[in-house]
């Protein structure tokens, strides 16, 4: 009886200790949810003990463990099963089998609801980006995509209780509804007798991105290709990223609607996948060129896009960078977010020559403001933030800049620059940001102040 206990404890031990011990062979070489792993921590570092040697191994060891991704598979299969849930915090276990990215709860709960000003703030945003690409003779489309769980709402569980308050998607749309350069992605999605997004990918598939793709060339008044006569079919091939988070071994397919068409765009960048930083095709057989700032929404749109341009640029860097257009021109420039990121555009704002105002009336000295300023690429970046109470019912903010007995004025945009104004902190929506690109030479020795509108009366604050 000894002998069997001595050996049964000996097997329990060797089945606990085999993962570790194979885990220098056998380990996790790359991760379900698309990151770079750590690598082996070295015990000497710039010559010294390391001293976060442990915590450094320990990361390693948990982000490379043996069966680590069968684990996870076994553990949140058997919790969706019995529990409809999963230990992965960034995916909500729906009904039917469909899966939902958790950072989108806030949105569908009516938890993240951004103020009236943020609104009006993100309508001005839009509109002075329109003007500046006007101004250079292109077309600027303003789309944002719908979370998946906007429009698919039936399969969210029922412990999430969706607010009867409109989103901020939908106050959004109405704000901007009827303005030429606005795609209503939430419209062209809405009623689809297929599905438009992945059961188990946090994205529309590709006849999602086929509407959404109409929807912004019809807003760029540009001739496309619509593909409503071009045949598809389904096929399951697609690796959605929810799934592979909760079943990173399953090795589950999506379906995917699959377009009979030849493609005959090219990439001309260095091309490694569509989440690349920047990504650039050309195409004989298309017409005109395009610039779209973009994120992993666009990943599907791209094939219809640059199928249809001449040339195109995909850009997934922030700031998103128009100076280009002082350069370079585009028939077409899109700016495309998700849902979910839509306070983004309130803490970072677009690179951009600010548009000389004049004013309808003197400003009177009101008070004081925090006006900072650095250079980036030729401009001298102004800003900065005025006290919560003096952008009340504000309409427009500007910049006045006196220099050699002259004074001028340009138009910030309203946004809190986070990064800059609390680079420790997350970044956070403020409603009393200002934020504006001018070059050096008008910027350079200037007297700089902010000057608000209120109705017809202007408040100056100086730095």
């Amino acid at each position: 009886m000894k002998i069997l206990k001595k050996a049964y404890v000996l097997l329990l031990v060797t089945v606990c200790a085999l993962p570790l011990v194979l885990t220098p062979l056998f380990g996790e070489s790359e991760s379900a949810e698309k990151r770079d792993l750590s690598e082996f921590p070295s015990l000497i570092k710039d010559g010294k003990l390391n001293l976060s040697f442990t915590s450094e191994l320990d990361t390693w060891i948990t982000e490379h463990f043996c069966f680590r991704s069968e684990l996870i598979t076994a553990n949140n299969a058997l919790k969706a099963t019995a529990f409809s849930t999963s230990d992965e915090d960034k995916v909500i276990v729906g009904k039917n089998d469909w899966l939902y990215f958790t950072e989108t709860a806030d949105d569908y709960l009516g938890l993240n609801r951004l103020s009236d000003a943020d609104i009006g703030h993100i309508v001005t945003i839009a509109e002075l980006m329109d003007e500046y690409v006007t101004g250079k003779g292109g077309r600027f489309v303003f789309a944002v995509a719908p979370n998946k769980n906007t429009l698919y709402p039936e399969n969210m569980p029922a412990y999430y209780r969706r607010t009867k308050e409109p989103t901020n998607l939908e106050r959004l749309t109405e704000a901007l509804r009827g303005r030429p350069y606005f795609a209503d992605l939430l419209g062209a999605l809405q009623g689809a007798e297929e599905p438009t997004y992945h059961a188990r990918d946090s994205h529309w598939n590709n006849l999602g991105a086929v509407r959404g793709f109409n929807a912004i060339l019809d807003a760029a008044g540009k001739a496309h290709e619509t593909y409503e006569n071009i045949p598809y079919h389904w096929e399951r091939t697609w690796d959605g990223d929810l799934d592979a988070m909760i079943f990173p071994s399953l090795g589950y397919k999506d379906q995917q609607a699959i377009f009979e068409t030849d493609w005959t765009y090219a990439y001309t960048s260095n091309f490694h996948s569509e989440e690349d930083l920047l990504i650039t095709t050309e195409n004989a057989d298309g017409d005109g060129s395009l610039l779209i700032f973009r994120d992993s929404f666009s990943n599907a749109l791209l094939p219809f896009l640059a199928q249809t341009y001449q040339t195109a640029k995909f850009s997934r860097a922030a700031p998103y960078s128009l100076a280009e257009l002082e350069e370079t021109p585009y028939d077409t420039v899109v700016l495309e977010i998700v849902e979910r990121n839509l306070q983004n555009l309130l803490t970072t704002a677009p690179v951009m020559t600010a548009p000389a105002r004049q004013l309808g009336g003197t400003p009177t000295e009101a008070g004081s403001a925090v006006i900072k300023s650095h250079k980036l690429n030729g401009y001298l970046h102004f800003y900065g933030k005025l006290d919560e109470k003096a952008v009340q019912n504000v309409s427009h903010i500007y910049l006045k800049l006196e220099k050699d007995g002259d004074s001028r004025y340009v138009e910030a945009f309203p946004v809190y620059e986070s990064a800059l104004l609390e680079p420790e902190e997350d970044p956070t929506v403020h409603s009393n940001g200002f934020s504006a690109y001018v070059p050096v030479e008008d910027g350079e020795g200037a007297a700089v102040s902010v000057v608000v509108q209120t109705g017809e009366n202007y408040a100056e604050y100086r730095g």
